[in-house]
């Protein structure tokens, strides 16, 4: 083998090593991102399971559902920043969707920081009946974003090997 074969492949070598490391970074970034956005929503569905059991289980917590609405709308806030760069690839059961419909889908972000804040009035000022007519609408408009940009659950990164 010639000398400028071997730089020739020396210089090969190098080159793959480094896409291959770009590889890696790219991967770990993206892993970060689906990792921050799947926190942002599990403090919204952690919000919603707390007014769920203080109204199911008639808790002694009113007040406190006004609180969790607060948190909801402020996380609400976050949502389309989090979900901004396209990942669909990897542990995540976002839905290419979200990036082909993104203004539908931050105006579904958008709706639930509106209806947010309606239950926190409602929680402030009314009864946990009161309350109780008020978490399905909220509830709703975490569904009317659910349906079309998550994956089933049937289809979840979390179901497969």
């Amino acid at each position: 083998m010639t000398r400028a074969q071997c730089n020739f492949y020396g210089c090969l070598v190098v080159f793959v090593c480094l896409i291959l490391t770009s590889a890696v970074i790219q991967a770990q970034e993206e892993e970060a991102f689906i990792q921050y956005r799947q926190k942002v929503m599990t403090s919204n569905s952690a919000n919603m399971g707390a007014i769920g059991d203080i109204l199911k289980h008639k808790l002694p917590y009113q007040s406190h559902i006004a609180v969790h609405a607060q948190e909801i709308q402020r996380m609400s806030t976050l949502i389309p920043e989090a979900f901004k760069k396209d990942v669909a690839a990897g542990k995540t059961d976002a839905k290419p969707e979200i990036w082909k419909e993104w203004d539908k889908f931050t105006a579904a972000a958008h709706a639930m920081g509106v209806e947010a804040p309606e239950l926190d009035k409602v929680a402030q000022s009314g009864t946990m009946e009161a309350s109780s007519e008020q978490v399905p609408k909220l509830s709703d408009t975490c569904g009317d974003c659910h349906k079309p940009y998550r994956k089933p659950k049937e289809e979840s990164y979390k179901n497969k090997p």
